[in-house]
């Protein structure tokens, strides 16, 4: 195993274009831009949200990609898991929103370094968001979305936060007795008691058919787990191919390994998993 050093690790600025990609990466994510880019004028975020998952179809569900020697920024759209799926779809709209059609690769890193880390800043393992209920409290600080989950029915979710410092040997920066996987044990445990803090909404399974008329396409759906000590387990983009269908959604797939539109409807999946007890919503601002 590599030897980890903390020292090594310096802060990003948000404004340093440092990442790590490949070409293959850059080019799918040029040409992905320069699809939202003319069509932004003529449709919301939420159906440029649709239009960059669909763009996606068909890439390979990769576990641990953002794992490495350094703690770093890394952009992949050719191998993805759940959550950076989603991640990525609404940084390439935010990006050319933000920029128009002068969007650039560097202006992609910029806004997913503002979206993945912790002020923006990359500045060790702790520093990235590990738990999708920080993402959500970020995202909507910075207005990239909103959490509409209360205003659809949601309730109360008060469970503890400590998934990670509860299985340190999952985490390659956790495991063992080393100064380094100590002192992140360390600093994500104290993280864990902050998010255990933070105020999470859900709409319970058995309600969800009530409010499934009122997710939009181009939704955020994270699926809270009823797993102990994790908050979420999953998260899609909502989706239906045609106004009055059944709600359905777009995703990284464990069970596909690749980016799909999911055959079953949000309410088969649920009935199929059922360590899912609901849904958190995020609506993509305009």
């Amino acid at each position: 195993m590599l030897a980890l050093c903390p020292l090594a690790l310096r802060a990003q600025p948000v404004d340093t274009p440092a990442y790590s990609s490949t070409a293959e990466d850059i080019a799918l994510a040029q040409l992905v831009m320069k699809d939202l880019g003319a069509h932004a004028g003529a449709e919301d975020s939420p159906a440029l949200m649709v239009r960059a998952a669909r763009q996606l179809l068909g890439q390979p569900y990769v576990a641990g990609t953002q794992e490495g020697r350094e703690e770093r920024l890394r952009i992949y759209l050719t191998r993805t898991d759940c959550i950076l799926f989603a991640e990525t779809c609404l940084g390439l709209v935010r990006t050319v929103q933000r920029r128009g059609a002068a969007a650039s690769f560097e202006d992609l890193a910029q806004t997913l370094r503002l979206s993945r880390y912790r002020g923006g800043i990359v500045d060790g393992y702790e520093s990235r968001l590990h738990y999708t209920s920080e993402w959500i409290r970020q995202g909507v600080a910075n207005a990239l979305f909103r959490d509409v989950t209360a205003d659809l029915g949601g309730i109360a979710d008060t469970r503890p936060i400590c998934f990670m410092t509860a299985h340190p040997d999952s985490y390659a920066p956790l495991k063992g007795e080393s100064g380094y996987a100590q002192e992140n044990r360390r600093r994500i445990a104290r993280i864990e008691e902050e998010i255990s803090r933070i105020p999470r909404c859900y709409i319970p399974r058995e309600k969800l058919p009530e409010a499934e008329g009122q997710i939009r396409n181009g939704d955020i759906l994270c699926f809270l787990t009823s797993i102990e000590g994790l908050d979420y387990s999953h998260v899609v983009i909502a989706y239906r191919e045609h106004p009055g269908d059944r709600l359905g959604f777009i995703h990284a797939s464990t069970a596909a390994r690749k980016v799909v539109i999911e055959p079953r409807t949000l309410e088969e999946y649920l009935r199929a998993n059922k360590r899912i007890k609901g849904v958190t919503v995020l609506r993509v601002s305009e």
